[in-house]
């Protein structure tokens, strides 16, 4: 079966250095760091309710900062969902949506905004999906990844295979240490959490302890994946093992900042690019399902231009978007998100789409009642990636499917509504018709 995120067909480029921060000298004023975590749901945090040790320098910035607690990708999956947030625009606004894809010329990126705003842009990524090999680099200043920066012969360790997030993060403070810039946004994208799941030994001890059985490291989406309980305990226990692992650079960075003298001058925003299924619902990892372990992520705002507290205001993606150009002062003419400085308005709907390997699935949330349409699928295209209908039981050919979810009495998505549609959800799927239509309507 062929890989949908990336990352594992990418050349791995990773560099050997130390994760202690620099001397002062940067004079930086203000700083916005956007850091996306790859693969994390959002109840994989104690700040989210999590009883295991997964999170503890994510739960004190979440309590030093704002806690989002109904924050979702527009994408599930890196490539479309980085684009969103690095664009402003929904999956298929921007069009960048399949392992191939480019970003397309006529769009304009966030970075180049912040840019234009007479701000220095940096992008340091463990994941070439959510970088060049999108052509997501575009109107950085300096943009560091896989692909383009991380070579070979200055590989350091890995766990899954792609950088660490404490190598990303001794990249950051390094240049931190070296800029002579007054107004900066960064953008940082950590993997240690992505299949297939391992980090470090002394982390993985803390999930797994006295487990003896055999560790799977990886999983199936939906074929052949009815694995044994042991089996199932292992594999959440070492994904839980690079939360941690993750949640220890996000430390190590916040540390680094504060050494640097930068803490005060920085607002920084924590997500993911999309959570990550563990069998809930019959499926593992994440790509073209929307069930709520996979689209529901983290979204932790702390710094001088956040409050502390929790807001439940229906969030997404996007918005992130909107607040970093907020944050600079750039143009956010185009962008569709709403920015996170601003009080809460009418509670938007959050659209997150799915187009790739013949599969087209969208789904449209309103906070309450989730609706998810799949058309029928391109047989042509499947075949040449999948290769096996049966791969993928729960994609039709041969005629569109809806299936829609009230939350309010249904957090767990058990209860499985089939047309006719009750009123909000029909109205919901009516306002998910128009939004594709006029997309393709457009050319995109």
């Amino acid at each position: 079966m062929p890989p949908h995120h990336g990352g594992m067909q990418n050349l791995i480029l990773l560099m050997s250095l130390s994760v202690a921060a620099p001397t002062p000298t940067s004079t930086a004023k203000e700083l916005t760091l956007v850091i996306f975590i790859d693969a994390l749901r959002a109840d994989a945090l104690g700040a989210y309710g999590y009883g295991r040790p997964t999170s503890p320098n994510l739960d004190t910035l979440a309590k030093q900062g704002t806690l989002f607690t109904r924050a979702y990708a527009n994408a599930p999956w890196t490539r479309p969902s980085t684009t969103c947030l690095l664009t402003g625009l929904n999956a298929s606004r921007h069009r960048t949506e399949t392992e191939t894809s480019l970003l397309p010329a006529d769009v304009t990126t966030l970075a180049e905004r912040v840019k234009a705003a007479g701000w220095y842009t940096a992008g340091f990524t463990a994941n070439g999906n959510g970088g060049s090999l999108a052509g997501l680099q575009r109107g950085f200043d300096l943009f560091e990844d896989p692909t383009r920066t991380y070579t070979k012969d200055k590989r350091g360790k890995t766990y899954n295979g792609l950088p660490t997030g404490e190598f990303i993060v001794a990249r950051v403070l390094d240049f931190l240490a070296k800029s002579p810039h007054d107004r900066q946004f960064l953008f940082l994208f950590l993997v240690d959490p992505h299949d297939p799941y391992q980090a470090p030994p002394e982390l993985e001890a803390i999930f797994l302890g006295d487990f003896k059985g055999k560790i799977r490291r990886h999983a199936r989406w939906e074929y052949d994946n009815d694995y044994p309980a042991d089996e199932r305990f292992s594999m959440r226990a070492v994904y839980d093992a690079g939360v941690r692992y993750a949640d220890q650079a996000v430390g190590q960075l916040v540390t680094g900042l504060d050494k640097l003298g930068l803490r005060e001058h920085t607002n920084l925003i924590i997500t993911a690019d999309h959570g990550e299924a563990f069998g809930e619902h019959g499926f593992y990892l994440h790509a073209h399902q929307f069930w709520e372990e996979v689209v529901h992520v983290p979204l932790i705002a702390v710094g001088p231009r956040f409050k502390p507290g929790v807001d439940s205001r229906l969030t997404q993606t996007i918005d992130i978007s909107a607040t970093v150009a907020a944050l600079a002062g750039a143009k956010q003419d185009g962008l569709l998100g709403r920015s996170l400085l601003d009080a809460p308005a009418t509670s938007p709907v959050v659209i997150s789409e799915y187009n790739e390997f013949g599969i087209h699935r969208q789904m449209a949330f309103d906070g309450r009642t989730k609706v998810i349409w799949q058309r029928p699928a391109d047989e042509a295209w499947y075949l040449r990636t999948a290769k096996k209908k049966e791969f993928f039981p729960s994609v039709s050919f041969d005629r569109e499917t809806v299936h829609a979810f009230d939350l309010s009495v249904d957090p767990q998505e058990k209860t499985r509504q089939e047309p006719p549609l009750e009123p909000a959800a029909d109205a919901l799927l009516t306002q998910l018709r128009t939004f594709v239509g006029q997309a393709s309507a457009s050319g995109r």
